[in-house]
């Protein structure tokens, strides 16, 4: 009860190592410790890995490189053998100051090269790039890439940032998206099927930090008819497949079906498929904002209060921002 480090004492010859994440009496580490699991749970291999001296591998799936400082590097030269400049690695890795230390370990930002039907306006040059390769990548035609960026010349410099024209091919309608609790760039562009770039672009988001409540614009998914209507939801803190299959009015096994789970372990952040009946129309769904109350809910959708409380199970009349909210509906 005087010394709660007692944890790592007397552990000889084995060695201890205390870890802390947060502190859940913290409102700011818990939304960190639900939102960011998984980073946490990768941070602490990689340092781990780091501190007993292997060289640390990120997952295969993982779309971030990482290198471990060594004697004699500053960000400069770090910056310079990466192809990426000091102050994208200082906002990749969150550096107040260019202070490194020997074993640090940062993570080395990557320009996500997109598909032609994504393509952003603008593109910076690496080294290998070419007029044609470039070109090529995006579907359009070299010169198209000449006249948009008033070239005379085809060379090219490392760092150059290119205009890239869009197409009416490539153009995409847009609607908005509320951010709920749980989500991330990540998660998003994996819900409308486009890259975390694309979403940076269309909200001119300068950082990856999301809000609950925040409106972005995403890619309006068009619905081939001849497909089964279905939509989607994200995991959120608390939920469980019971929980969301009686949210949606289906069966725990359909809804594990439509998503091929093997148990009933859901993720934070996870998107689900939604099975939907043709005959009966598909729920819908409302994200609490700032000033909402049953009663304005209820009064917007044309419902009673007790209706919106039976539906979601509502033991009060409390609400959160960025709470989802079912709509019954006649």
């Amino acid at each position: 009860m005087q010394d709660y480090y007692f944890i790592i004492r007397d552990t000889d010859p084995a060695q201890s190592l205390l870890l802390e994440y947060g502190f859940i009496d913290n409102p700011n580490d818990q939304e960190k410790l639900q939102n960011d699991l998984l980073k946490y749970v990768e941070a602490v291999v990689r340092e781990v890995t780091t501190y007993g001296g292997y060289t640390y591998r990120p997952p295969e799936d993982s779309n971030e490189d990482f290198y471990t400082v060594q004697k004699g590097d500053s960000l400069w030269s770090i910056a310079q053998r990466f192809d990426v400049s000091v102050q994208e690695l200082r906002e990749a890795n969150n550096l107040s100051s260019d202070t490194l230390r020997i074993g640090q370990v940062l993570k080395i930002p990557k320009e996500e090269v997109l598909p032609p039907s994504m393509n952003e306006q603008t593109y910076i040059v690496k080294s290998g790039d070419s007029l044609w390769s470039i070109a090529r990548d995006f579907g359009i035609s070299v010169q198209e890439l000449r006249s948009a960026n008033n070239l005379s010349t085809d060379l090219l410099q490392i760092g150059q940032v290119l205009r890239i024209p869009r197409t009416i091919e490539s153009e995409i309608e847009l609607e908005e998206y509320i951010v709920q609790r749980g989500d991330s760039l990540w998660t998003i562009a994996r819900q409308f099927e486009t890259t975390v770039n694309e979403l940076r672009r269309l909200n001119n988001l300068n950082s990856d930090v999301l809000q609950i409540g925040q409106v972005l614009k995403v890619p309006r998914i068009s619905v081939s008819p001849e497909v089964s209507p279905e939509t989607t939801y994200t995991v959120q803190s608390g939920d469980s497949l019971w929980s969301i299959a009686r949210k949606f009015g289906i069966s725990v096994d359909t809804l594990k079906q439509a998503n091929n789970l093997v148990n009933n372990l859901l993720q934070i952040g996870q998107i689900l498929k939604i099975p939907t009946n043709q005959e009966s129309p598909s729920p819908l769904f409302y994200t609490v904002k700032s000033g909402d109350s049953l009663w304005s809910i209820a009064r917007d959708f044309g419902v009673s209060v007790a209706a919106i409380q039976e539906i979601n199970n509502l033991t009060s009349s409390l609400l959160q921002i960025g709470e989802v909210l079912q709509i019954p509906q006649s």
